[in-house]
């Protein structure tokens, strides 16, 4: 039984008015142990049972004549809203008017947390100061207050370059450092001949 959940007023066919705790269910009949007694034919010794819930009251049918509410047989009857009317034993038996208490307030609003992942992170040792993006260069047309800028003209382009010449040009006779490196493999292949003949000589 929730907290909330404030006393169910009761009428009886009489006007008679009581309020129902909620702290515990409450049977209305014809039996003297009842919480509500009605004195009527028709009305069982237990005939209905008032529930406190989660969800708030219900009206339950513990006879074995019924409840009726507008003209249709129920077994089990939420009050919630307005107020409700039971006939007990038939259609037209005596009326029970139950009013079910107001519902309880919406919880108080809270405001979202802030979102604080796009926030800038700032590094410790900065002064707390976000970091500034670097100033730009300073552009190298700009010259010194009170001197002349000097504009040079624009290099020529490479369709601008003089014509090649047209004549082939001329072998060139070979070098004698040239000629040196390329007979020197021949004169160390003969002297290594040379030694190793000489080697055999001897040893015979």
């Amino acid at each position: 039984m929730p907290e909330l959940l404030s006393p169910l007023r009761l009428v009886t066919p009489s006007g008679d008015e009581s309020a129902l705790v909620p702290e515990r269910d409450h049977v209305v009949g014809r039996g003297r142990e009842c919480d509500i007694v009605l004195s009527d034919g028709r009305v069982s010794r237990r005939h209905l049972r008032l529930e406190p819930t989660a969800d708030g009251w219900l009206a339950r049918d513990i006879s074995s004549n019924g409840i009726w509410v507008d003209g249709t047989r129920s077994t089990v009857v939420p009050l919630v809203g307005k107020e409700v009317h039971i006939r007990l034993g038939a259609a037209n038996g005596p009326t029970l008017t139950l009013i079910p208490p107001p519902p309880p307030p919406p919880p108080p609003h809270r405001p979202a947390a802030p979102d604080v992942s796009t926030e800038e992170t700032v590094l410790a040792g900065h002064g707390g100061a976000p970091s500034q993006p670097p100033p730009p260069a300073p552009q190298a047309a700009q010259a010194a207050p009170g001197r002349p800028i000097s504009i040079r003209p624009p290099a020529p382009a490479a369709s601008a370059a003089p014509p090649a010449s047209t004549q082939a040009p001329s072998p060139q006779a070979p070098s004698s450092q040239s000629v040196y490196l390329r007979t020197l493999p021949t004169f160390l292949w003969l002297a290594a001949v040379g030694f190793f003949l000489g080697a055999l000589i001897a040893l015979s």
